[in-house]
């Protein structure tokens, strides 16, 4: 049965491939409606990473998201890439390796230290640098930024090293490709034409990403194999839709 699915996410291209991956995922054309950032790009909370970690921390509590929106939402997914976990001072703020006289006393993004220099060195010393731990520190960041929640409805997905890791995986056979640091513009938008698309410009847009979509859904078994994150979050769709225990 189809599900009504709210997706949190970066932006436009993430919200394309979190819904086609769901609908291979199920076999079911879902309904999906954008949480975050708003359709038309002018979300209060920015957008990003940071307007996806902002709205967990703002936004009402997602029990009440979920049950008053109509029509009822199911399940909501939300997305942060895990080159966040990597490269961003402010998700490692609260680490045991942070030496800061603010810390714990804001919300990151809130802290004006963080502003004019944050103290948070990266890569982080509390943590290793493989994807099971950035996955792991990138779940952590968003649950704990978010009011309680009933969380056998909600998914946190971290892709690595984004979303453009699981499109080179349906694509290409790289090792390691997760670890392939910003595959859109090392691999993807590298040349013209990355396979049989032509990639116009470094800027990902939506036209461009939808050639994508139907190899992404055809080789998602693989995309699976090749990427723990994509592994995870096939997981917890089939837990939600109560295809798997």
């Amino acid at each position: 049965m189809s599900k009504v699915i709210g997706i949190a996410s970066e932006g436009p291209t993430d919200y394309m491939v979190i819904k086609t991956v769901i609908d291979k995922i199920t076999g079911e054309d879902n309904r999906y409606l954008s949480l975050q950032p708003e359709p038309d790009m002018l979300s209060r909370y920015g957008n990003g990473w940071k307007g996806v970690w902002r709205w967990c921390k703002e936004t009402a509590p997602l029990e009440i998201i979920m049950d008053e929106i109509q029509p009822r939402i199911d399940i909501i997914v939300i997305q942060m890439d895990g080159d966040v976990v990597r490269k961003e001072r402010e998700v490692h703020c609260q680490c045991d390796s942070t030496r800061c006289g603010d810390k714990g006393k804001f919300f990151p993004l809130y802290c004006e230290s963080a502003k004019s220099g944050c103290m948070a060195e990266v890569p982080c010393k509390s943590h290793e640098t493989n994807v099971v731990s950035m996955i792991a520190h990138g779940e952590t960041v968003i649950r704990e930024a978010l009011s309680t929640c009933d969380v056998k409805r909600v998914i946190i997905t971290i892709p690595c090293d984004s979303t453009d890791a699981w499109v080179v995986a349906a694509y290409d056979d790289i090792d390691d490709v997760e670890l392939v640091q910003d595959p859109w513009k090392n691999i993807i938008a590298k040349q013209k034409y990355y396979h049989d698309v032509r990639v116009r410009g470094d800027k990902k847009n939506t036209v461009t990403y939808s050639a994508f979509m139907e190899t992404l859904a055809n080789n998602w078994p693989e995309v699976a194999k090749k990427c723990e994150s994509a592994k995870v979050f096939e997981h917890a769709i089939l837990q939600s839709v109560g295809l798997k225990k």
